[in-house]
């Protein structure tokens, strides 16, 4: 019974055995295509500094203590007090000075209009009865005209406490710090019952839905450079993403000192994606066509297992009638659209996978697909 058995387990072990002998992984299949090579245009690369489309520092036209800032909802959910980053729309109060002192001075300025006009009005009556005593005879010509300048004095201080009404009342309308653009808070420079000066900025507001990327370059490729033109911009901020931009101000003169001529290239940034004070890569082509360059889709491209921060692809060669994978780091130019240069590492000849390159790894047979 015991032999029995053992001769069963070991005919279950054996054909186990032949049935893994006889699996075979399936072929990973992948598309190839010869190394190519395109024409270029010769180009001068330039570093822009990301700029707001408008920027305004907003100052406070009257001075006293704040009395409140304005409130934004927090990513709590809870209000706080407006800061840095936040959005803010035309016309918003951002905060107030404490209107105490101007209200009192509007009181004053209508109590001066108020004796101002009464004494005019009193005038005025004066004036008529002088003129009828003038009239009939009973009074001489000399005193309605000293009447008359009177009245002319009476109606300048009417008009002099107008004026101070006015002023008084801008005043309080002037506690109100209010924004002329719609933007986003770049400083807020003011604590509630800060102590503020005419003049003092508190805010800085900045337009972000367009920014301007503003580089300089030599006075040989102005001529290169129109006003309307598109450019590319990139950003290393945002790997992968190619920005279009117009050129819209080329300036007169020179730098006195760096002898380059600042251009100013607008970029639409209603996503939000190039903030102020970043760095943006151009290119510049002087029209010249340069040697054709080796490119490669941007789908072959994969990181190299050799050193973590440098590319490979994977190049596809016949052994023995297989079709091997093998890796082979390589050294990546400029992007080309939807494909990227290759300044090293590949042949002329060489086959590249330009398609399911994630799903293969070094040393594996393929099967080439069309």
């Amino acid at each position: 019974m015991k032999l029995t058995t053992a001769v069963i387990l070991t005919g279950l072990a054996l054909a186990a055995c032949r049935h893994e002998d006889a699996y075979e992984k399936p072929l990973t299949s992948v598309k190839v295509q010869p190394l190519e090579r395109q024409q270029a245009q010769a180009a001068s690369r330039y570093s822009a500094s990301v700029e707001p489309f408008a920027k305004v520092d907003l100052a406070f036209k009257v001075g006293g203590y704040l009395r409140d800032i304005a409130q934004a909802k927090g990513v709590d959910g809870q209000m706080r007090t407006i800061q840095e980053g936040d959005s803010v729309s035309k016309g918003a109060v951002l905060a107030n000075v404490r209107e105490g002192d101007y209200l009192q001075r509007v009181a004053g300025a209508k109590a001066v209009l108020a004796e101002a006009t009464a004494v005019r009005e009193q005038l005025k009556l004066e004036a008529e009865r002088t003129q009828k005593l003038v009239t009939s005879g009973s009074l001489a010509q000399s005193t309605l005209d000293q009447m008359k300048a009177q009245l002319d004095a009476a109606n300048a201080r009417v008009d002099a406490a107008n004026a101070q009404l006015t002023e008084a009342q801008n005043a309080v309308g002037d506690t109100a710090l209010r924004t002329p653009i719609e933007g986003v808070v770049l400083k807020r420079g003011v604590e509630v019952g800060s102590l503020v000066a005419p003049g003092a900025v508190g805010f800085v507001i900045a337009d972000t839905r367009s920014v301007k990327a503003v580089f300089g370059v030599p006075d040989v490729m102005l001529e290169k450079l129109k006003l309307g033109s598109e450019m590319d911009i990139t950003s290393e901020a945002a790997p992968g993403v190619l920005f279009k931009g117009r050129i819209t101000r080329v300036s007169p003169s020179a730098d006195l000192k760096s002898r380059v001529f600042e251009v100013e290239t607008t970029i639409p940034n209603g996503k939000q994606a190039l903030k102020t004070g970043m760095i943006a890569a151009l290119k510049v082509t002087d029209g010249n066509a340069a040697a054709p360059a080796a490119v490669v889709p941007l789908s072959s491209v994969i990181r190299s297992a050799k050193n973590p921060s440098g590319f490979a692809v994977f190049v596809v060669t016949d052994e023995g009638g297989k079709q091997v994978a093998h890796t082979r780091d390589v050294e990546l130019g400029d992007p080309l659209g939807n494909r990227i240069l290759v300044i090293g590492g590949l042949g002329s000849g060489d086959k590249v996978v330009v398609r399911g390159a994630t799903l293969i790894s070094e040393g594996e047979q393929v099967q080439v697909i069309q």
